[in-house]
Formats: structure tokens, C-alpha cells, sequence
């Protein structure tokens, strides 16, 4: 009976350690699952897919191993200090798995400021109360170490011993961390593409914000920069899917984010012709949430975390000292892979090690395509990585581009490995945003029906007449040798993001650098509006939730996607405008009428004038492509 009193003492002593652990996140997570019926909903209908419930599983298991472990440490510091210095075992266990806990708690609000693991037990946040109780435990780990190896190893031994077990211990945990890539490409390496996409960054916004980015003002000192280049739609997996297609989403299939993957075309894109042409093409993106973009597109690889439900689950359940430290590793992609390298899980995103991971798939490529997207500067817009304070009183501009400063040290890394790499000894480098961002700020004023018509917005997809939404940074670097060369400028002609894949081919196959309208006037649209979205002042998660999980499903591996009988009706709630440079004509939903507006060009204002016929019919044409698209999936489904 004495080893099952035994074991039995072990496992209560442990699981007193699990609840202190958990403490923090657990109460606000009850409340959360309690008070959400949406996202409860969810995660049940979640965990009705297999493949789900062994993530989940995998995800609980990683944590409670992780929780052994520090258990099993501070187990083994406590009886050694007991027997040592001659204290009361039970009182001594329990001293040290405080003193432990606490160190998590101090270490987890110095290193992950943005954890909500360490709110609760803010006066242990200080780095006072982590060096006080590091140094402890660290003092009661060296006289461990020492006794042991006195014991053990022949005298004169046991200095040298204790310092090369700290050494060793020290050596292993760096030794989880990414490896720098720095294997230059083979000699003779063909011309290289490189698309860095940044999510959510406006022309506006770049025009009046860019000494806040220091390396992507640095490079776009050589660039060619086009000033009215424009979205088709203003999200980020449409948005893409034209960028590799040179297509409209009424012909991709890429009609919305989260569109059933079954259902866009993935054959005739620019990524096909390069990997045929020798090309490794690589695709990196740091946050899956509604871009279930995957191999089938074209890729050798895919960077970044794994897409599905439970990327909007786990998240909060991720956000502990262990989990954090070990989501800056390596086995963070093997054991918790929803949460590695996601921007969505923002309080332990390892903003470098992304970079890192970019660069070790991109290591040795003879023939390189590149598309990466960092998403830190979406809504929003929570950041650890931010590299400096904004002070406007627009509290959604000033977190907005402290995020982007973040995205900016991670393109100047970027840049910095593929040139170590030799990438950038012959490539075009692309810089383009999928999408701006309204911010509630004042964009001016026109008419509607001959009505004052204030034109004022919040978010991105919403309406095609935003410029800060809709007009988006696109510009080129050539670079030979490291070294961008070429006569930098801007260019003021239309332009879309239709646009990149004839650029892209252009340069491969001729070494023209060079963004041309395929036509003068190009289509837009709104993409899914959530009422609950369309002020960020307003917003409630737990809204938007509700809001939107009627319209989405689950998949066999357990991603979200859009259900196809819902298209139709989704379809018809969309805004369609035909953008010309002198004007741009829009289709209204809400009202069923058409509105062109006079782009004076100026200053770029908007005059109401009547509908052109023309417009008119582009959009008629282009609204039942859209129809046709929605319809076909949704008698087939």
C-alpha cells in the first residue's frame, strides 16, 4: 500500500500545481464559454470533427506535459532543499511550487507583456519579483548540481561539472530555437521574384506615416511606385487569388474570404508556369484565419501556422508562461500548430522567427518565387513587436501603425536573409498591401440622390468609394548584384493588383520591369459585412460571432469555410463598382441603384454626376458572373 499512498500523494501534489497553473485563464475562460452562446456553439460543432478533436487533444496533452515537467522540477529542488537544510517537506514542496509559479507569472508579464495570463496578479508582474525568484530556485538548482556531482565525479571536479551542466542545459534550449538561414543560392541563379504583402496598409496611410517604417521607406527610395493602384476586393484571400491569377474574383471563384477551395480555380495561375519553369515557389503568411490558401495554389511550401476552427479557439488557451516560451521555438510548430507563428495569438507571435522560417524554406533555391503576407497590421492591431509609440488620438491610427512598425523590422530581416541568401542578386521585389484601412477617419464629402454624403468608414471591404480602404501600396525594386538599381519614380496611371501576375511573367521572361493596366477601368467589390463590424467603436466579438456562424461550416480537416447555399443571398448584398481613372460608377445594394462619381483630378474629391450607361452595363455583366459563380456552387452543394 505505501508505493500507491505514495503515487497517490504525487498526484495530488500535482494536481494542486495544475490548478494553481491554470488559475489565471480558466476563470475568464468560463466566463467567456458562459456568457458566448456563438462561439460555444463553435467549438462544439468544432469538436464534432475528428481531425479536431485530435488537435484538441494534441493541444491539452502539449500542455500538460509542459506543466509535468516544471512540476517534476521544482519537485525535485523542493526535496533537496528539505533534506539539506533540514525543512519541513510539506511546507518546503509547497514554498517551492509558489516561488515556481510565480516566476512564470513575473517572467510571463516581463518577456509577453501583451499575456492576459499575469492581469489577474498584476503586483507579481515586476521583473523584481522574477529575479528575486529565479535567483532562488536558480541557488537551489546549483547546490543540487554541486552535491551531485561532489558525490560523483573525483575532486576538484564539482565547480567545473555544476558550471558545464548549467552550460549544457543553456546549449539544449538554444538549440530549440530556429536556425539562421544563411546558404547562399547556387552560382548562376536565374531572375527571382519576391512579393512582400502587407496586410491592411493604405496608400493614405503610407503617404502621410511612412518615417514610422523606416526599411520599407529605405527601400522604396528605389522604387517605381504606383500611386493609384487599387484592390479589386478588399480581402485578403480574394485579393491574392487576383494576384497569382491576374483575375477578378468573379472569375477565380474567389467570390469571399473563406470560399469553399473546391469551388476557386486554381489551375491557370502564375505559380503553375514558374515551378514548370524550375522555380521553387513558396508561400508565407502569418495568420490563416480566413485564407485557407494551401499547396494546390501552386506552392512547394506553405508558411505559417495551421489553418482551421481551432485557430479561433485555442488561442486564450495558449497564452500561459509555458506555452509562451515554447511557442518561440521550434517545438512549438509540432506541438502547438495553430498557435505558432500566428498573429492572431498575438501575446507570444515570434515575429523573427517567422522571418526565420521564411528564410530556411527559402535556403538553396537555384530559382526562387516568393509570396509572403505579414498580417500584424490587421484590425486589430495588437502587437508586442511595435518599435515605436504613435501619439495620435485616433486610438485605432495610433495602434494601427505601431503594428505596422513591427511588420517593418520584419521585412528589414527579410530583405536582409535573401540577400545573405544571394535571392537579391538578380530579382524583382514587389511591395503590395491586399487591402487598405478606413480608421473612422474624415475622407471628404459629396452627394448622394443630391444629399450631403459624408464619407466615413471603419474597416476594409466595405465600400468602394474609400480611398483609404481601396487604393493600396504597389511598387517594384529591381535588384542586381544585393543592390537595387534602376530609376526610382512614381507613376500615376491605374493600376490593380489584376495587374502583378503580367508584371511578374514580363520580368521572367524578358527582364522588363514594369506594372501596366491590362484595361483602363477595372471592377471592385465589398466582400461578407457584418452589421456588427461596421464601426470599430461598436464592435463586440461576441457579435460578430453570432452574427457570422450562420453562414460557415467545417470542412474534413476541420477549417472553416463558407456554406455554398448561402452564396446567392451573400452575393446580392455585395457593392460593384467599375473604377475608370475620371470616374468611378457603383452598384448600391442596400438602395438597388447605380451612382457614378466624378474623380477630380486635383485633389481626387468626388462630384456626383448621372449614372454613365457604359458603367452601368460592365457592372450588370460583372454582377451576373458573380450570380452565375454563387448559383452553380450552390445547386451542386
Amino acid at each position: 500500500m505505501k508505493p500507491l499512498r505514495k503515487a497517490a500523494e504525487v498526484l495530488l501534489w500535482f494536481l494542486l500545481f495544475v490548478l494553481l497553473y491554470v488559475a489565471p485563464f480558466s476563470w475568464a475562460l468560463g466566463g467567456l464559454f458562459h456568457q458566448d452562446e456563438g462561439l460555444r456553439h463553435v467549438v462544439e460543432e468544432a469538436l464534432g470533427v475528428p481531425l479536431v478533436r485530435f488537435e484538441a487533444l494534441r493541444n491539452a496533452l502539449a500542455h500538460l506535459v509542459l506543466i509535468a515537467l516544471c512540476y517534476a522540477v521544482l519537485a525535485r529542488l523542493a526535496r533537496f532543499a528539505a533534506q539539506r537544510w533540514g525543512l519541513h517537506p510539506a511546507l518546503t514542496r509547497l514554498a517551492y511550487l509558489l516561488l515556481g509559479w510565480m516566476m512564470l507569472v513575473s517572467g510571463n508579464a516581463t518577456w509577453f507583456p501583451a499575456s492576459n495570463y499575469s492581469v489577474a496578479f498584476g503586483w507579481l508582474g515586476s521583473p523584481w519579483v522574477f529575479a528575486i525568484t529565479a535567483a532562488a530556485l536558480a541557488t537551489t538548482a546549483l547546490a543540487w548540481a554541486w552535491a551531485r556531482l561532489q558525490a560523483a565525479a573525483p575532486a576538484g571536479w564539482g565547480l567545473a561539472g555544476a558550471l558545464g551542466v548549467v552550460a549544457a542545459a543553456g546549449g539544449a534550449f538554444l538549440l530549440t530555437f530556429p536556425e539562421a538561414q544563411g546558404r547562399a543560392a547556387p552560382a548562376g541563379s536565374q531572375r527571382n521574384v519576391i512579393l512582400i504583402g502587407i496586410d491592411s496598409l493604405s496608400a493614405a496611410l503610407w503617404e502621410r506615416e511612412q518615417q514610422h517604417l523606416p526599411h520599407l521607406r529605405a527601400l522604396m527610395q528605389h522604387a517605381v511606385r504606383y500611386t493609384q493602384a487599387y484592390t479589386p476586393m478588399g480581402r485578403t484571400f480574394p485579393a491574392w487569388v487576383s494576384v497569382l491569377s491576374g483575375q477578378a474574383p468573379a472569375d477565380t471563384g474567389a467570390i469571399f474570404n473563406l470560399r469553399n477551395l473546391e469551388h476557386v480555380k486554381r489551375d491557370d495561375l502564375v505559380t503553375h508556369d514558374l515551378r514548370a519553369r524550375g522555380y521553387r515557389t513558396v508561400f508565407a503568411i502569418d495568420e490563416r484565419r480566413f485564407n485557407n490558401m494551401d499547396e494546390a495554389f501552386g506552392f512547394d511550401s506553405v508558411i505559417g501556422s495551421k489553418a482551421g476552427a481551432l485557430d479561433f479557439v485555442v488561442q486564450p488557451l495558449n497564452d500561459t508562461p509555458l506555452t509562451n516560451v515554447l511557442l518561440q521555438t521550434r517545438l512549438g510548430r509540432w506541438l502547438l500548430p495553430y498557435s505558432r507563428l500566428n498573429v492572431a495569438s498575438h501575446a507570444n507571435y515570434d515575429a523573427a522567427g517567422f522571418v526565420e522560417e521564411i528564410a530556411a524554406a527559402t535556403a538553396g533555391a537555384p530559382r526562387l518565387f516568393l509570396a509572403t503576407h505579414f498580417l500584424a497590421g490587421h484590425f486589430p492591431f495588437q502587437s508586442r513587436h511595435a518599435r515605436i509609440r504613435h501619439g495620435s488620438p485616433n486610438g485605432f491610427l495610433a495602434r494601427h501603425v505601431e503594428a505596422l512598425s513591427g511588420v517593418d523590422a520584419q521585412v528589414g530581416q527579410l530583405l536582409a536573409a535573401l540577400k545573405r541568401q544571394g535571392h537579391l542578386d538578380n530579382a524583382l521585389v514587389v511591395v503590395l498591401s491586399d487591402h487598405g484601412e478606413a480608421l473612422g477617419e474624415y475622407e471628404g464629402e459629396t452627394t448622394q440622390d443630391g444629399r450631403p454624403f459624408k464619407l466615413t468608414w471603419y474597416g476594409h471591404g466595405t465600400h468602394v468609394l474609400s480611398d483609404h480602404a481601396n487604393r493600396i501600396v504597389l511598387a517594384t525594386v529591381q535588384f542586381v548584384d544585393g543592390q537595387p538599381v534602376g530609376t526610382p519614380g512614381e507613376r500615376d496611371e491605374q493600376v490593380s493588383l489584376l495587374d502583378v501576375r503580367r508584371a511578374i511573367e514580363r520580368y521572367v521572361g524578358t527582364g522588363e520591369v514594369a506594372v501596366s493596366a491590362a484595361q483602363p477601368c477595372i471592377p471592385m467589390e465589398t466582400g461578407l459585412r457584418l452589421n456588427a463590424m461596421r464601426d470599430y467603436r461598436t464592435l463586440d466579438n461576441g457579435e460578430v460571432v453570432r452574427e457570422g456562424q450562420g453562414y460557415y461550416e467545417l470542412d474534413a480537416q476541420g477549417r472553416l469555410r463558407l456554406k455554398e447555399s448561402r452564396l446567392p443571398e451573400l452575393v446580392r448584398t455585395k457593392d460593384v463598382g467599375w473604377r475608370c481613372p475620371d470616374r468611378i460608377t457603383y452598384y448600391r445594394a442596400s438602395t438597388g441603384r447605380h451612382y457614378t462619381y466624378r474623380i477630380d483630378a486635383a485633389d481626387g474629391s468626388l462630384v456626383e454626376v448621372d449614372p454613365d450607361p457604359g458603367d452601368v452595363a460592365e457592372i450588370t455583366r460583372y454582377r451576373q458572373r458573380l450570380e452565375a459563380t454563387a448559383t452553380l456552387a450552390a445547386a451542386i452543394h
